[in-house]
């Protein structure tokens, strides 16, 4: 029997790789894993929400700094309404403030996505825990 802490998957939706974290109720978010963004891309989410026994995942909207809707946002809106739709499980958003560029500049290479679905979580897990 699993703890009856909430868990939480955490998504930078790229369109290549897919960034995962994972987190228990109030954190900390830990890096996870990569994924190839393929046809298969739900059903590999729905078998991570399996075997992880999650919750609730919180996906990242890039952030457009005009307001403006760019496509990346639209794009990942779409992969949202896909999730949501094929998924029995919330999804949540947050905006994204530490992007893959950010992790570049400060050395990180491998997994990067990874590390900013980390960043995407734990963003969403202090706002949480503020309210």
């Amino acid at each position: 029997m699993h703890s009856m802490n909430k868990k939480f998957l955490g998504i930078d939706y790229g369109d290549k790789r897919v960034g995962l974290s994972l987190a228990e109720d109030k954190g900390p978010a830990l890096p996870f894993k990569v994924i190839q963004n393929t046809k298969n891309l739900i059903q590999d989410i729905q078998d991570v929400i399996d075997q992880e026994y999650i919750n609730e995942i919180v996906v990242g909207l890039p952030h457009s700094f005009s307001g403006q809707e760019n496509e990346r946002l639209i794009i990942t809106k779409n992969f949202i309404e896909k999730l949501q739709a094929s998924l029995k499980i919330n999804v949540a958003t947050v905006d994204e403030q530490l992007t893959s560029k950010l992790y570049e500049k400060m050395g990180v290479t491998k997994d990067i996505d990874k590390y900013a679905a980390t960043a995407i979580l734990d963003t969403y897990l202090n706002k949480r825990s503020i309210t």
